[in-house]
């Protein structure tokens, strides 16, 4: 960053939590609202993180998966679900 452009801003938090067997069933039984499971989306990009939905598919031998939780913004309750 430029030291002369970048505005110095306090950090914001994010959280992680995990998945549960109540999380995952409500996951599956929703998986055609989902873009990738419901025919939206047909790739992925480059640097593809996979989504919690993808996360219950591809690992589904996995009792649990961390989720991590991030502000979409400074001025808005909106958060990312990874």
């Amino acid at each position: 960053f430029d030291p002369e452009v970048q505005v110095p801003r306090p950090q914001l938090n994010c959280w992680l939590t995990h998945t549960t067997a109540d999380t995952h069933k409500l996951i599956q039984e929703n998986l055609k609202e989902t873009p990738i499971y419901g025919g939206w989306v047909d790739s992925k990009g480059p640097r593809y993180c996979p989504s919690i939905e993808d996360k219950i598919v591809r690992f589904a031998d996995k009792s649990s998966h961390h989720i991590f939780l991030e502000p979409e913004g400074r001025n808005t309750p909106e958060m990312y679900v990874q």
